[in-house]
């Protein structure tokens, strides 16, 4: 085995568990403003841009409520104020669902 061999397996295990510590989460956010047919496509899109996105439903607005968005993400990489921060940035400001 090279030098370099070893030292790819050494870096990879040193790194193993790090990745063991990320996992997936589902948020729910209500989305303000998104009333309109081409909304739930746009707060979608935004979404989807969030570096650890993995997948993003739109549950679009109906008379009784506003939009609703279930987004599944890496927690290493994303977190909640990302997501809300992305949703505000294009013009529909939301909040994690209780």
């Amino acid at each position: 085995m090279s030098r370099l061999s070893i030292a790819a397996a050494a870096v990879a295990i040193a790194l193993s568990p790090l990745t063991s510590l990320a996992a997936d989460k589902i948020v729910v956010l209500n989305v303000d403003n998104a009333s309109c047919e081409l909304c739930g496509p746009i707060v979608k899109m935004s979404l989807s841009r969030v570096s650890g996105v993995k997948a993003v439903q739109i549950k679009e607005a109906s008379v009784d409520s506003g939009a609703v968005a279930t987004v599944t993400f890496d927690d290493a990489t994303a977190n909640i104020a990302k997501l809300i921060a992305a949703t505000t940035n294009a013009g529909y400001p939301s909040h994690q669902q209780n």
